[in-house]
């Protein structure tokens, strides 16, 4: 089957924190008149307008359509399915400012929900007044459950090292609704419409990326500058269709298929 579009992974992929990988501008903008491009990331910490920003940034022109982050998709799950609840919100500004942006209401006090992504100001506070809202029955949402982060400045820990704390507090488990969740994949599909093996996942992480991608019938590609190294596969029985040093090698890859 002709593969027709390209769902891009970002950290780690095309850039390390701010940092572009090199050549990843240019390999990215000779693909985008011959496929259409989604942009993927679990990282929650800025809106998709203010990805859009960033790509901009680093000479890769999107709009903001094409942009999906695990924030994103928990403002579409909690759409779908808790329209009426009102959040208590662990995470970033750009988490809020997208869920405000969808008319999702949140909440210091009386909260009956928790939706929690990498926040950098956690305290003991905030985990104590989240954990009382669960304890009172609060639904329980994560963005996304990434141990780390790879950044310019190294590894950093991500947002599943804050879901776990509360997870560990609470003794619940929260619905993910990052990559590698079937509710994401289905978001791709939702807005690509085409057939799964028409799609190609690119991404640094055997874990969230490819899982997502074989679990949802798509074709991957793992690049190795980021999270997962070409010996990760066999630990951890993860198969990728194509394996690249890096995503500057996608076009070669793509114009060989």
């Amino acid at each position: 089957m002709t593969l027709k579009a390209l769902v891009i992974d970002l950290d780690g992929s095309v850039y390390h924190g701010t940092k572009l990988i090199e050549g990843a501008a240019e390999a990215l903008n000779r693909l985008m008149d011959r496929y259409a491009v989604l942009f993927l990331t679990n990282n929650s910490t800025r809106s998709r307008a203010e990805y859009v920003q960033r790509l901009a940034q680093f000479g890769i022109p999107a709009v903001k359509e094409q942009l999906i982050t695990s924030g994103y998709a928990a403002v579409r799950y909690v759409q779908a399915n808790y329209s009426q609840t009102r959040f208590f919100v662990l995470g970033s500004p750009g988490l809020k400012e997208e869920l405000r942006e969808h008319q999702i209401t949140l909440c210091d006090e009386s909260c009956d929900g928790v939706l929690i992504g990498l926040d950098k100001e956690f305290t003991y506070a905030k985990l104590q007044k989240a954990l009382t809202f669960l304890l009172n029955g609060a639904v329980f949402i994560a963005t996304n459950t990434d141990p780390y982060l790879l950044t310019s400045e190294g590894i950093k820990p991500g947002a599943g090292s804050l879901v776990a704390a509360l997870e560990t507090a609470s003794d619940r488990k929260a619905i993910v609704t990052g990559k590698p969740s079937p509710f994401i994949t289905a978001l791709i599909q939702e807005q690509l419409q085409l057939a799964p093996p028409e799609i190609l996942v690119v991404g640094d992480n055997l874990q969230t990326d490819i899982l997502m991608g074989r679990a949802g019938g798509m074709q991957t590609a793992l690049v190795l500058t980021g999270a997962s190294k070409r010996e990760d596969i066999e630990r951890v029985h993860i198969q990728p269709d194509y394996v690249l040093p890096s995503i500057t090698e996608l076009p070669r890859l793509l114009a060989s298929l």
